[in-house]
């Protein structure tokens, strides 16, 4: 099954303009990046996606669905939502959606380079991190290094 079998599988069992959503793990800032694979394939089967970082981590949501009312639909829920701690969670995600511009990078059988994409945002996050220490190695050597963790 390919990737775009699978998601209109998915669009399948939706209820009528029921949204999927997808955790995308590794928010990746190359072109080419893993979440554009998955966003540009969502977008050949849904008509509205949309995308939002979470604070705090590497994660984006993806929010996909044939309903043009979606965006709407959510603020109204929002607005009937009695927990406050869900209320303030859900109006940050509504605030922060970004409207998806779907572009080429479709997985499809012969190219769903899926494991080589998400290790290539693997190596790029943890050269981030890395980078901290590095620089402290190159200022203060080993001792500096050593006296960051006492």
């Amino acid at each position: 099954m390919s990737t775009v079998e699978f998601f209109t599988l998915v669009k399948e069992h939706l209820n009528e303009g029921g949204v999927m959503v997808i955790n995308m793990n590794m928010r990746g800032q190359e072109e080419g990046n893993i979440n554009q694979y998955i966003a540009d394939t969502v977008s050949a089967v849904f008509s509205e996606v949309y995308t939002v970082d979470c604070s705090g981590n590497t994660n984006r949501e993806l929010f996909a669905s044939d309903n043009p009312e979606m965006i709407d639909i959510m603020k109204t829920n929002i607005e009937l939502e009695e927990d406050e701690a869900l209320t303030d969670m859900m109006t940050t995600v509504y605030d922060n959606l970004e409207i998806y511009e779907a572009g080429d990078y479709l997985m499809t059988d012969d190219k769903a380079p899926v494991e080589l994409l998400g290790m290539q945002v693997i190596d790029d996050l943890i050269a981030d991190e890395v980078s901290y220490y590095k620089n402290i190695y190159a200022e203060s050597g080993l001792s500096g290094l050593l006296e960051e963790f006492q």
